[in-house]
Formats: structure tokens, sequence, C-alpha cells
């Protein structure tokens, strides 16, 4: 009984601390942006163009739909492709509208394991197919910027971010080649029982090239989902940047939003966009509408998996 109410007082201290952090992005970006140019932005985006932003954005999803389904046969989970996209979109309705109760990944881990009652694979596809995720962005940010590295050496900032990927992903190889060390068993006992457990589920999909074939797929999402979506927006509202400064910067982006300490990342993405895409003169008006819209479009995207959700709820009450 103790457990169960520590455990649930660190949730809510943990919640709380990222509602704050949230508020605090909040508070800057209404005092920080001018909302009359974000409304007269708004204005100039086209039906046509929300319908193209839409079409590569769903593109990248069954991409990284079908990484998922991948990962999953691998662990021999198998179930129809249509599945795993319906579970992959409804799963990130929970995280735009729920995200204080049920995260979308435990959702997503919870319906492909349901079936054969098969949870730990299932919680170990979701688990490989973020990190493999994160690090295709990692080092597609890396790539892009040594590519143009004599743009982002004026920048002390995006340099030291560079540097702190580079740092992250030399790390992760680090520990994908430890099992090869004699005494790599012994290795897990020093590191928190977490970090220990990705390193097994990591290692466990480096048999037979399936670690290579997600990275594979998460370059290809990254290119389309990723950044040819959000370059449409940047395309409709004419921001006028150099395709590779935005290459080496829209990764970082990513990288940074995805840091879990607000809520949904609210605020943190927003401040990204203002902060990386401010070093090559895009206007802060400009970038705060492309991420919010970019938010909003895929909330609304989202929102057609909630008769899924309800009739998954439906069946666990059963």
């Amino acid at each position: 009984m103790k457990i169960a109410m520590d455990s649930k007082n660190k949730k809510t201290v943990k919640f709380l601390a990222k509602l704050l952090v949230s508020l605090g992005f909040v508070a800057w970006l209404v005092f920080s942006i001018d909302w009359r140019e974000v409304l007269f932005y708004v204005g100039k985006i086209k039906a046509w163009q929300v319908g193209l932003y839409y079409a590569v954005l769903i593109a990248g999803m069954l991409i990284s739909s079908y990484k998922w389904k991948k990962l999953a046969a691998f662990k021999e989970i198998k179930l129809p492709f249509a599945d795993f996209f319906k579970f992959y979109l409804a799963g990130t309705f929970v995280n735009n509208f729920m995200p204080s109760f049920i995260g979308g990944d435990t959702f997503r881990a919870y319906q492909i394991g349901k079936p054969e009652k098969k949870y730990k694979e299932a919680a170990s596809t979701v688990i490989a197919d973020r990190i493999t995720g994160l690090l295709g962005a990692m080092l597609l940010a890396l790539f892009f910027s040594l590519l143009n590295s004599e743009s982002i050496a004026r920048s002390e900032i995006l340099v030291l971010i560079n540097f702190v990927v580079l740092g992250a992903v030399f790390c992760a190889a680090a520990l994908l080649l430890a099992k090869k060390i004699s005494f790599w068993k012994k290795i897990p006992g020093f590191l928190p029982e977490k970090i220990s457990e990705f390193i097994r589920i990591l290692n466990g999909y480096t048999e037979r090239g399936m670690f290579s074939k997600a990275m594979l797929y998460s370059f290809v999402f990254g290119l389309v989902g990723l950044a040819a979506s959000n370059y449409v927006l940047f395309f409709a509202f004419g921001a006028e940047i150099d395709i590779l400064d935005y290459l080496s910067v829209i990764f970082l982006v990513s990288i940074v939003s995805s840091i879990p300490v607000s809520i949904n990342n609210i605020g943190i993405k927003e401040w990204a966009y203002v902060t990386f895409f401010g070093f090559f003169g895009i206007s802060g008006s400009l970038v705060v509408t492309i991420a919010l819209l970019s938010r909003i479009l895929q909330m609304m995207l989202s929102f057609f998996a909630l008769p899924l959700y309800l009739r998954s709820k439906d069946g666990e009450s059963e």
C-alpha cells in the first residue's frame, strides 16, 4: 500500500513539475511573440497546402507503422499492417489528449500484446521503435550539420548541441557493442535498472540485422514524416531558408522537443523552433505559427482515432 502511494506521489510530483515547465515556456511565448503577426500568417495558409501537409505526414506515419510491424514480427507478434497503423494513430491521440493518465506508448504496447498475452515482447517493440527513431534523428542531425558546418559554426548553441548529440550517439554505440566484451554480463549490474533493461532490449534486436533495418526505416521516416512534412509549412508561409540550413536544424528541434521536461513537449517545441531557426534569420512569429499549426493539425488527425480508443476501453471494461 505504501509503495503504491509512493509511486502515485512520484507521478503527481513529476506531472506538476512538467506542468510548471510548460507554463513557463507558454508564458515566455505569450510575452515574446507578436501574436498579430501569427494571426496574419495563419490567414495565408491555403486548403491545398494543408492537404499536402497531411499527405506527407500520413506517409511518414505509414513508414513508422511499418517499422513497428517489422519489430513486432521479429518478436513473433503478427498482426495486419492496418492494426499497427490504427494503434500508432491511437497512441498519438492518447499522447495529445491524455498525457497525464496513460502514455501512448503504453497503449500501443498493450494493444498489440493483448491477443497472445505477449505484453513484455510488445513493450520491447515500442521501446525499440522509440530508441531507433531517436537515434535516427540524431544521426541525421549530425550528418546535415556536418554538411553545413560553416553555418553551424557561427552559433555556439548549435555547436554545443551537436557535440551533446554526438556524445549520445557514441554512448549508444558503446552500449550496443558492449555485449561482445567478455565481462558484458556483469555490466548491467552496475547500471540503473531501466538502463540495463534498455540495453537488453536493444541487444535483442541486433540479431539477424533487425536493428540496422529499423534504423533504415527511421532515416526514411525522419526525411519524410519530419523534414518533408514540416518543410511543406515553411513553403506554405513563404519562409526563406536554405534547404541545408533547414535540414541541419529541423532534426535538432525534434531531438530537443523529445526531452520529457514538459507535458506533451508544450512550450519546449515552440522555444526550439524560435531559437534554432532564429539563427538563420527566420522571424519568431513565423516559426511559432508553423510549430503551433503543425501541433494543431497533428492533433486533429489523431482525433480520428477516438472511436478506436473508445472501443478498446469498452473491451477492457467487459
